[in-house]
């Protein structure tokens, strides 16, 4: 279900220190470059040239993403249906030598 054309529309990150601050910044201006087409083959048209290629884990609702050394950013699928994709991915890092969760989430629509 997700070979085609995804157009983004609306994608946020927020950000949460150990101390419990949160920081959250949403971006919903995308231009028609930005569409990305999944292939069958497991590669992927990036109009922002991040990503050539993708893995799709059903079982566990799985995206990986792979950009032009193989670097994997996975991804939870949190909604794939006909004209709509949302997909979620969580990290720690470090931000004054503490913890700092990131949530991005990126919702497409279809094209």
């Amino acid at each position: 279900m997700i070979v085609g054309k995804w157009q983004p529309f609306l994608s946020s990150a927020e950000g949460i220190e150990a101390n419990g601050k949160r920081t959250v910044q949403t971006h919903s201006k995308y231009s028609s470059k930005d569409i990305m087409q999944f292939n069958s083959d497991g590669s992927i048209i990036d109009g922002g040239q991040l990503y050539f290629s993708y893995s799709l884990d059903s079982d566990d609702k799985t995206l990986s993403l792979f950009d032009g050394g193989n670097y994997e950013r996975k991804f939870e699928i949190v909604q794939l249906d006909k004209t709509t994709m949302k997909i979620v991915m969580k990290d720690t890092d470090q931000y004054k030598k503490e913890p700092f969760l990131i949530t991005l989430t990126v919702i497409f629509k279809r094209k």
